[in-house]
C-alpha cells in the first residue's frame, strides 16, 4: 500500500469511526452544492484557483419570528499539499428569542487518484474540518408556561425559572470536528459527512448531558449528457439524492437538476419523516467566473397554513488559478452548482 493510500484510508477510518453512535437540528440548505463546505468537508479544493460562496437563507418569513441563515467560504486546491484548503463562517439566527448561533471553520482535504488514464479518472477526496461555534440567546425575550394568564393573557417578566440572566446570555467557543469523504469520476459523483464528531456541548446552564447531536450526512447524483452527440456536451440531466440524520430527525431529499449552457433549473422534493416538507424550485445561471442561483421552497405539510415557505439565494465566485502548474493534479467534480 503506497503513502497516498494510507494517508486517504486513515481519513476515511477516522470519519468511518464516528458513525456507529447517532443520537437541535443543524440550519440547512435548499441549495446545498452551492453550499460545498457546508454539505460535505471533502468538497474543499473542488475548483483549481480561489471560490468564495456566499449564501442566505430566509425561513418561513411569514412568521412574525425571524429565522434567517448566512454563510460564506473560500477554498481552493494546492498540489503542493496534495488536496485543498478551505474557511468557512455562518450564522443562524432562529426565533423571538434571538437564539444565535456563529460558527467557524477550517478544513483540509486530501485527494487521491486512480488509475493513470486521464479520461477515465477516479478521484477519492476525504477531508477534516476544526471549527468553534458559539450560542446566545436573549432571555428577556422568552415566554413560559408561568407567564400566560387564562384571563390577562401572557405577563412577561413574571416567570419563576431560574435564568443565567435576564438578558443576552453567550455560551464561549465551542471546538467541534467534522469529517467527510467524496467519491467521483466524470460522470458519478457520492459522498458522506459525519459533523460534530465530538457532540460537543451546548447548554447555557452547563448541562454536559446538553449536546449538539452528530449528523450524519449521504448524497450522490450523476451527470446524464442529452447531446452526447457532440464532442463537448452543453446540457445535462443531473439527478440527485441527499439523505441526512441528526438525533431523532431524518430527512431525504430527492429530485433533479436541467443545465443547459448557462442556465440551471431544477425541482426538489424534501421528505422528513414521517411527514412530507416541501416542493423545492430552483433557477440559476452561470457566466463566466459568477453562478447566482435562486430557490423557493413550497411547504406542503400541515404547517403551510403559517409557513408557506422560505427563500434562498446563492452568490459563487470562481477565480482562475494565479499558478496554473500548481494545479496539474487537480480533477474536475463535474456535478452541479447550485
Amino acid at each position: 500500500m503506497t503513502k497516498e493510500i494510507k494517508k486517504l484510508f486513515f481519513l476515511i477510518l477516522l470519519g468511518l469511526a464516528t458513525v456507529v453512535d447517532l443520537k437541535a437540528q443543524d440550519p440547512e440548505f435548499t441549495q446545498f452544492y452551492a453550499n460545498p463546505l457546508y454539505l460535505n468537508p471533502a468538497f474543499v479544493g473542488a475548483t483549481p484557483g480561489p471560490r468564495f460562496c456566499l449564501n442566505y437563507r430566509n425561513q418561513w418569513p411569514s412568521l412574525s419570528a425571524s429565522y434567517v441563515t448566512y454563510a460564506a467560504s473560500y477554498d481552493q486546491h494546492f498540489d503542493a499539499i496534495g488536496g485543498g484548503i478551505g474557511a468557512q463562517v455562518w450564522r443562524d439566527q432562529a426565533g423571538d428569542g434571538r437564539l444565535s448561533t456563529t460558527y467557524a471553520s477550517l478544513a483540509y482535504g486530501y485527494q487521491l487518484t486512480l488509475g493513470s488514464n486521464p479520461k477515465d479518472y477516479f478521484i477519492i477526496k476525504a477531508a477534516l474540518q476544526a471549527s468553534a461555534f458559539q450560542r446566545s440567546i436573549d432571555f428577556s425575550k422568552l415566554i413560559f408556561g408561568d407567564e400566560i394568564d387564562a384571563r390577562r393573557g401572557i405577563r412577561q417578566g413574571t416567570t419563576q425559572e431560574k435564568l443565567p440572566s435576564r438578558g443576552v446570555e453567550s455560551t464561549a467557543f465551542i471546538p467541534d470536528f467534522n469529517f467527510g469523504a467524496v467519491a467521483f469520476t466524470k460522470k458519478y459523483f457520492g459522498g458522506f459527512a459525519v459533523h460534530h464528531i465530538i457532540e460537543p456541548p451546548q447548554s447555557f446552564f452547563g448541562n454536559p448531558s446538553s449536546t449538539l447531536p452528530r449528523k450524519l450526512t449521504m448524497h450522490a447524483g450523476m451527470m446524464i449528457p442529452i447531446d452526447n452527440w457532440k464532442r463537448e456536451p452543453t446540457t445535462f440531466i443531473s439527478p440527485n439524492i441527499l439523505f441526512q440524520r441528526q438525533a431523532k430527525f431524518t430527512q431525504v431529499n430527492f429530485g433533479a437538476y436541467l443545465i443547459k449552457n448557462y442556465f440551471v433549473v431544477g425541482m426538489w422534493y424534501r421528505q422528513t419523516r414521517p411527514n412530507s416538507d416541501a416542493v423545492m424550485a430552483l433557477i440559476g445561471v452561470k457566466k463566466d467566473r459568477i453562478k447566482i442561483g435562486y430557490s423557493y421552497d413550497l411547504t406542503v405539510s400541515d404547517a403551510r397554513a403559517a409557513a408557506s415557505g422560505s427563500h434562498e439565494v446563492s452568490l459563487i465566485v470562481e477565480l482562475d488559478s494565479y499558478n496554473p502548474r500548481q494545479v496539474k493534479k487537480w480533477k474536475k467534480l463535474n456535478c452541479p452548482d447550485l
